[in-house]
C-alpha cells in the first residue's frame, strides 16, 4: 500500500538519498529538490 507523498528539500545529495531510501522502504512516495526554488516549482506542478 502506497502512503502519502513526501517532498524532501536539501542541497546535499547524500542526505536526500538517505532520507529517500528510508521513506521509500516504509512505503512513502518521495519527490525531492535541491533548493527552495525547485521545490516551489514541484509543488505548483503537483498541486495544479
Amino acid at each position: 500500500m502506497i502512503k502519502e507523498k513526501i517532498l524532501i528539500i536539501d542541497d546535499e545529495s547524500d542526505i536526500i538519498e538517505l532520507v529517500r531510501y528510508n521513506l521509500e522502504k516504509e512505503g512513502y512516495r518521495v519527490i525531492f529538490a535541491h533548493n527552495g526554488e525547485k521545490a516551489l516549482q514541484l509543488v505548483k506542478k503537483k498541486v495544479t
